[in-house]
């Protein structure tokens, strides 16, 4: 779904894509595919036809978008993901967690710069000063999808920072909004070729 009051002021606003199968080949031709979608999406027509809010930090009509009161991060963190990039998110059933990977703008040109093949290889080098973040929210269930889930309050905040001759800092932040550097070297290190091993997301 894109949104474009101006460009798709015919169909409530939003443009719609759909993709099918393992392949990603596109789905739907003419207006028949466009009323499809608007059909779906008609029962939450009061909630501008999104059935699951982004997190985001923008404001709609001066009040907070509701899954930030669910999914917000503290604000004494050293960094503030939610603004940057995504470069992956993988959900994990058996704890029922949803974690993203975020990059700041150092992080997000690599990924932008590097051959598909070489990412899905994993062979990653992230310049001086990126800065990735790994954020794990426990989930709860959407009141607008029915079986689906969506992010509940934030678990865990790791960080790994890229310095000079290829230098990384890891940190880790609970959900008390403590550091946790009692881990030790070794999960630290585990933790970080974790992240940095994790592929971006192939868009279609």
């Amino acid at each position: 779904m894109l949104k474009s009051a101006g460009t798709y002021k015919e169909t409530q606003g939003w443009g719609w894509g759909r993709w099918k199968g393992l392949d990603l080949k596109p789905y739907g031709k003419d207006a028949r595919f466009v009323n499809e979608c608007t059909s779906c999406h008609l029962p939450v027509r009061g909630n501008d036809y999104v059935y699951t809010l982004p997190i985001t930090t923008a404001n709609v009509n001066g009040d907070q978008i509701v899954n930030n009161a669910a999914a917000a991060l503290p604000f004494n963190l050293p960094h503030q993901p939610l603004g940057w990039g995504a470069i992956t998110m993988y959900v994990d059933p058996k704890t029922r967690t949803t974690a993203t990977l975020y990059g700041n703008d150092i992080a997000m040109n690599t990924i932008r710069s590097l051959h598909s093949k070489a990412i899905v290889a994993g062979e990653r080098a992230y310049g001086d000063g990126a800065v990735l973040a790994l954020i794990t929210w426990a989930q709860r269930d959407d009141p607008h999808w029915f079986g689906g889930r969506i992010p509940q309050r934030f678990q865990t905040v790791e960080f790994v920072v890229t310095g000079a001759a290829g230098s990384k800092t890891y940190s880790r932040y609970d959900a008390a909004e403590q550091p946790q550097d009692h881990a030790g070297r070794s999960k630290a290190s585990q933790r970080t070729n974790f992240m940095l091993a994790l592929a971006p997301a192939q868009l279609p």
